[in-house]
């Protein structure tokens, strides 16, 4: 039925309606016709019409479900005195959820307005592509800019743009086997470079750059011998000033407060350098050592020792990697621990359309450090989850109770023995519950291999 309607359709086709989009060097105008149907004409060398102008069409039309005409004749009847009709608001979503994949086609061909994240810039000889997208969805735009073309300043990856265009799709038909109007493919073609504008500027790119995090780590490894020299000798002083100070009750109590905090950082300080890049750098040492007795007869060993080398080392990158980012990104976000945890989400390239950020209870205010710790379990938990679970989606819930915060990280990953991962001593879980349990909370893991895995910290708050 379907195929000889179109086949009917495609003999003769005549409209009337206005010209609701033309740009220079494109070979088509879009029309509305007075019914309220968008049709893309094929315009003949030599036809004028501009934006507003009340055209005749008459010609072929295309044997799918878009509304196009093909082989036309266009007779300009002059300025519509309405003009053409104003670009319609939408929400990318709804553009998806209205056309994809076998949606309304009165969409084809018609002006529409939406915003969204700019996603990609692909310079091309004569036009520039840019990607436009809100979560997982992405629409095309081409802009007429060539290679050569200066962009506008703001128009960076990561800003927010409104843009406005004709829609055009991609539609799959086959007549033979009665197939038709699968769409793919959507773009918006703007009008001109005037059809942009950038409505939020991008964020600012972090401070720690992989160039200068490779900076630090190779000065770090110079300076840990240094950094414990300091402590003796912080130790040292501070005991020479709390004799000092003995000698008045004002004096000594100011005494007991440096000495009291300088405790509770050595300790901490030395908590972290023991646990992670001092028992790491120790191993490494001791692998070089064996490497050498190896040699010159033991060079496939000496190659297995200088490779767990590299480990070690990759670890404690890794750790000061990840202690460096915290406190970056909590200096830089938001107050709250749920917006802290979006703000770091939407940084995080590869958390995009992957990480869920959730909240429930009654948000209250939470001590700068205190967010930190739990960013770091966070980036942690779902670091594991993606890196080796190959989760597709994560759910990070954060829970208000009644003294009480509750972190769950959920994932859909290929999930693990949990007794396995104790038994043989996984660095990442114990990290996460050294942090936790630091902070007076506790760690549940809920997990089996093939079904994901279930992560929930209750902490004291």
């Amino acid at each position: 039925m379907i195929p000889s309607v179109l086949a009917v359709a495609a003999a003769v086709t005549n409209v009337v309606g206005t010209v609701t989009f033309v740009r220079d060097g494109m070979p088509f105008y879009f029309m509305r016709e007075d019914n309220g149907v968008n049709w893309r004409v094929e315009r003949p060398a030599g036809t004028v019409a501009a934006l507003g102008d009340r055209i005749s069409v008459a010609g072929r039309r295309e044997l799918s479900v878009k509304h196009r005409l093909e082989g036309v004749k266009i007779v300009n009847m002059g300025a519509d005195p309405e003009g053409a009709p104003p670009p319609r608001e939408v929400e990318i979503d709804e553009i998806f959820d209205n056309v994809m994949p076998y949606g309304n086609t009165d969409w084809y061909g018609g002006v529409y307005t939406t915003e969204g994240m700019l996603r990609d810039i692909n310079r091309r000889q004569t036009s520039t592509q840019l990607l436009v997208g809100e979560g997982e969805k992405n629409i095309q735009f081409e802009m007429p800019w060539s290679l050569e073309a200066t962009l506008p300043p703001n128009l960076v990856l990561g800003c927010r743009v409104r843009i406005t265009g004709a829609l055009a799709y991609t539609s799959i038909e086959n007549i033979d086997e009665g197939y038709f109007g699968r769409i793919e493919n959507l773009e918006l073609i703007p009008m001109s470079d005037k059809s942009i504008e950038v409505v939020r500027r991008a964020p600012k790119p972090p401070f720690w750059t992989a160039q200068r995090l490779a900076w630090f780590f190779g000065t770090a490894l110079a300076l840990f011998a240094a950094l414990f020299a300091w402590n003796a000798a912080l130790r040292r002083a501070v005991a020479r000033r709390s004799r000092e100070l003995a000698e008045s009750i004002r004096q000594r109590e100011t005494a007991k407060i440096e000495a009291d905090a300088a405790r509770r950082e050595r300790l901490r300080l030395a908590a972290d350098l023991h646990d992670g890049f001092q028992q790491y750098l120790a191993g490494a040492m001791f692998r070089l050592k064996a490497a050498r007795n190896y040699l010159p007869h033991g060079a496939a060993r000496c190659g297995e020792q200088l490779e767990k080398v590299q480990e070690a080392l990759q670890h404690t990158q890794n750790g000061l990697r990840a202690t460096i980012w915290a406190m970056n990104e909590e200096s830089e976000g938001p107050e709250s621990l749920t917006e802290l945890f979006r703000f770091v989400a939407r940084r995080m390239g590869h958390w995009e359309g992957i990480v869920e950020i959730q909240s429930e209870g009654e948000e209250r205010t939470v001590a700068r450090n205190f967010c930190g710790t739990l960013l770091l379990v966070v980036q942690e938990a779902v670091g594991n989850a993606i890196r080796h679970g190959k989760a597709k989606h994560v759910a990070v819930k954060v829970t208000f109770g009644d003294g009480v915060v509750e972190l769950a990280v959920k994932d859909d990953g290929c999930g693990f023995d949990p007794s396995a991962m104790s038994s043989g001593g996984h660095y990442g879980l114990g990290t996460m519950e050294r942090r936790v349990t630091e902070l007076g909370g506790t760690m549940r893991i809920d997990s089996a291999p093939g079904r994901g895995a279930t992560l929930v910290f209750s902490v004291p708050a």
